[in-house]
């Protein structure tokens, strides 16, 4: 067996948790760096009149889509703002 003196067993489990608290800072920075806003609200939802899905859209701005079930023709309907 390898004798280790206390002090540098102190040392050792020390820069252990320097560095995974250094990896995990990092993958913190990185996630918050590919994070995007991804609120969704109801202006922005198709609702299919034939089978009565609710879907998000691909595209933001077209007015018109496909429904992703049965295929029929959908309008995302704006409202009037006075």
């Amino acid at each position: 067996m390898i004798p280790v003196a206390s002090g540098d067993l102190f040392l050792l489990s020390t820069f252990i948790w320097i560095g995974v608290i250094a990896i995990l800072w990092f993958r913190h920075e990185r996630k918050k760096e590919n994070n995007y806003d991804w609120t969704i609200t109801k202006d922005q939802l198709y609702n299919c009149t034939r089978c009565h899905l609710t879907f998000l859209a691909s595209s933001n701005s077209e007015n018109i889509t496909r429904c992703p079930r049965c295929n029929e023709m959908c309008f995302l309907r704006k409202k009037k703002h006075l």
